[in-house]
């Protein structure tokens, strides 16, 4: 998790030093304020120091937990970074502060309080690049290093608790429950009468039964008649090819084979080539358990000839890239149980010490909050079931022990292997989508999280990877989120009519998992257990979920990055008390909340890249809005009209969203400035608008309304220059008279969806 803060703050410090603006007003300002030169020179250096940390960082193995002497170091590194963080920050925020005209220039200069902040700036640089000096002596005094001594036994134990896990779903199989289908599938792709090898998968996130489906079938005396020789082999995250196939080799051969001289000395080719000629006129069955990647998966391929015998290779994982490794209709996708099997797993947990294990009618509203807690999921219905039959049949104990969930998760050892299984899908994210994974866990439990709405939110974070200007960040972003859905940590809950993913829902326990890492990181907190404590311990981002009246009591310790209000009361000066720790905020969002007016000191916000005031009380949207000149995403649906002519200094937004905006006269004629939108909802027609559109050549979804007949030239004039458009939306004045005219519009090659209504 370090290495992926420590790569958000890399990309910050190149957005700042590369950006045009900043450039010029340094020039400008480096004779009278040679300390902002001093602060650009000690970003570059920490640029470079944190550069050589996040490639050491990255070599780290995951499996290394129990290294104290590396953990310590990893949080000297994460506090040392969030400082950095801190430095660069606070720069945008003091240049946004200065830019505008020259007089402005001048009467900040003439201030001593700006020179003194540049001075503390450049002071706190240099302390931030002393201490990540001292962090590397200390590495090298302590004999830090990226893999030690206890790697082969911290990744056995993390096999071992995985598997552990997986298998105690399944004591016998009179304890079974779910699945019946997937089961029955499974046994006819391995007993059926094709000759050709068959390549089967089973996928699902962590804890679903995928190695007990497959185990129960593996052992079924009826299927292992059917195959000469049977291997199964847990791939687990970390292995050696080499050591694969032997491991493949031994399990195939029967116990009065002789095993072939020289196995440990043979290399990966010798090892294929052994492992081909031994099964070529065999009808075998191997199963892969637990594969993480396709990486090995061309060897292995050449390995397990193709003999036409009927033999089978299943293989289990959570990984849908791998899963397509499967043969055309041989792909198996395991669901969470639903409710009633659910209910029926936990209770034979549970209630196993009596007769019929049935819940007592004391227990059963307690017992079914804790069934819908874990939302079907076989490993935490078992877990939490075993755990509980050891327990009193008594309702307040279960009762407080609901209430701990989140900490009997986190620290209970009888539940550590849960974590486990769930953590093992986080290790193995790759960096870049660290950061995008927990921020998920932000949102509400249950809550179905919009993928637009969340790729926005990636974006203003600076968590999205600048892929070069051929490629739009939402687009990146767009890949990052369908990886984190194929891997199983998030399910696709709607789609679009062109069957996309739309909405989003995470999994209460893995939503847990992301909290429990969050908390630790400091990377985020969440504001819903407001009696169990009110200091937010360092945290940069933080969720307001519950009792937002008490937010006055917080103790804020650090400059937060992102505050996203899920509540729709909260105290009117919430946000002028705690704006000592909002200053360098790049999130807020507060849909829903019953604000009726812009929270005093927003304007303020230099570093703000996401604005929502989405279905709020506001009448208005104050004109200092246009001091924003870093703003992205303007979400305005459900409140104001009314845009302020101030609008059109936000030359940095990408997305307006409105359910009727309406701009003055003044504003409309500088509408081109706003060349970086890419999305404009409902925007609402007159002249001047429907020809300076034509400005705005990047705009990929647009929506305009109130269309007049005679808008029809200019308007199709402006739309023909959108060449990214993927989404058009236009609404006539009149839609009996007014006729929306498609003569003059020329093909727009990337445009998806198009609503008209008028008459045509």
């Amino acid at each position: 998790m370090v290495e992926a803060l420590v790569i958000v703050i890399l990309q910050k410090i190149a957005s700042a030093l590369g950006e045009e603006g900043f450039k010029v007003l340094a020039s400008k300002l480096q004779k009278q304020l040679p300390d902002m030169l001093e602060v650009t020179n000690r970003m570059r250096l920490l640029q470079s120091d944190l550069s050589m940390m996040q490639a050491f960082i990255s070599q780290v193995d995951i499996h290394m937990s129990n290294d104290k002497v590396l953990e310590a170091w990893l949080e000297q590194v994460r506090q040392a970074a969030h400082e950095a963080e801190d430095i660069v920050d606070e720069y945008i925020y003091l240049v946004g502060q200065m830019e505008g005209t020259n007089s402005f220039i001048k009467r900040a200069l003439n201030q001593t309080t700006v020179a003194n902040k540049w001075r503390k700036l450049a002071t706190q640089a240099k302390f931030v690049e002393d201490c990540l000096k001292k962090i590397t002596e200390t590495k090298n005094r302590f004999d830090v290093s990226a893999a030690g001594s206890r790697k082969d036994n911290a990744l056995s134990n993390s096999s071992r608790l995985q598997h552990v896990s997986e298998h105690s779903y399944l004591k016998d199989d009179d304890d079974f429950v779910g699945n019946a289908e997937e089961m029955k599938h499974l046994t006819e792709w391995l007993s059926d009468v094709r000759k050709d090898r068959t390549i089967i998968s089973i996928c699902g996130m962590g804890g679903l039964g995928k190695t007990t489906i497959a185990s129960s079938i593996y052992k079924k005396e009826e299927i292992k008649r059917m195959f000469i020789c049977r291997a199964w082999i847990s791939v687990s995250q970390s292995y050696r090819v080499k050591d694969l196939l032997k491991r493949i080799l031994l399990q195939l051969m029967a116990k009065n084979e002789n095993v072939p001289d020289g196995l440990d000395t043979m290399d990966c080719v010798n090892l294929v080539e052994f492992l081909q000629k031994y099964l070529q006129d065999r009808r075998y069955l191997i199963v892969l358990d637990d594969v993480w990647s396709r990486d090995s998966w061309p060897l292995l391929d050449n390995a397990f000839v193709k003999n036409n015998n009927g033999s089978r290779i299943v293989i289990t994982t959570r990984i849908q890239a791998v899963a397509s490794l499967a043969d055309p209709n041989c792909e198996m996708k395991l669901s969470l149980l639903p409710k009633e099997e659910a209910w029926t797993l936990f209770c034979q947990k549970a209630f196993s010490r009596l007769d019929d294990r049935s819940c007592p009618l004391n227990l059963k509203t307690c017992a079914e909050r804790i069934v819908d807690k874990c939302q079907g999921l076989p490993l935490a219905l078992v877990a939490l079931g075993s755990l509980l039959s050891y327990k009193e049949m008594d309702e307040q104990e279960w009762e407080l022990f609901y209430s701990q969930l989140r900490w009997q998760l986190s620290n209970n050892p009888e539940l550590s292997w849960v974590a486990s299984v769930l953590n093992l899908s986080y290790n193995d994210l790759p960096s870049y989508l660290k950061n995008c994974f927990l921020y998920c866990g932000l949102f509400p439990e249950d809550n179905q999280i919009e993928r637009k709405r969340l790729i926005r939110l990636w974006i203003a974070e600076g968590f999205i990877e600048d892929r070069g200007p051929e490629t739009a960040l939402v687009d990146v972003a767009a890949c990052y989120l369908k990886e984190l859905a194929d891997r199983s940590l998030l399910q696709v809950v709607v789609r679009n009519e062109y069957g996309r993913p739309k909405r989003f829902q995470m999994h209460d326990l893995v939503r847990e998992l992301s909290l429990t890492i969050s908390k630790k990181e400091k990377f985020a907190t969440t504001w819903d257990y407001p009696n169990s404590g009110c200091i937010f311990n360092g945290s940069r981002r933080v969720a307001i979920q519950k009792d937002g009246n008490l937010m006055q009591t917080a103790k804020i310790s650090a400059q937060l990055r992102s505050v996203v209000v899920f509540v729709e009361e909260m105290p009117s000066s919430w946000f002028k008390d705690c704006y000592p720790s909002f200053r360098l905020l790049r999130v807020l969002c507060l849909r829903h909340c019953h604000i009726q007016k812009v929270p005093d000191h927003v304007s303020n916000l230099f570093n703000l890249h996401y604005l929502d005031l989405g279905y709020t009380k506001l009448k208005e949207i104050p004109r200092s809005i246009g001091k924003l000149c870093n703003l992205q995403t303007l979400y305005l649906k459900g409140s104001v009209l009314e845009l302020p002519s101030d609008m059109t200094m936000l030359t940095k937004l990408q997305h307006l969203l409105i359910d009727v905006g309406r701009f003055g006269s003044s504003a409309s004629n500088k509408i081109y400035r706003l060349e970086h939108l890419q999305t404009l909802k409902n925007i609402e027609a007159n002249s001047y608008v429907v020809k300076k559109l034509g400005c705005l050549t990047r705009l990929r979804s647009l929506g305009i309304r109130k269309v007049l007949e005679y808008y029809n030239t200019d308007l199709w004039a402006s739309i023909s220059k959108m060449t990214a458009l993927t989404s058009l939306s236009v609404i006539a004045a009149d839609r009996n008279s007014d006729v929306i005219d498609l003569a003059n519009l020329k093909p727009l090659p990337h445009l998806e969806k198009l609503m008209l209504s008028g008459r045509t």
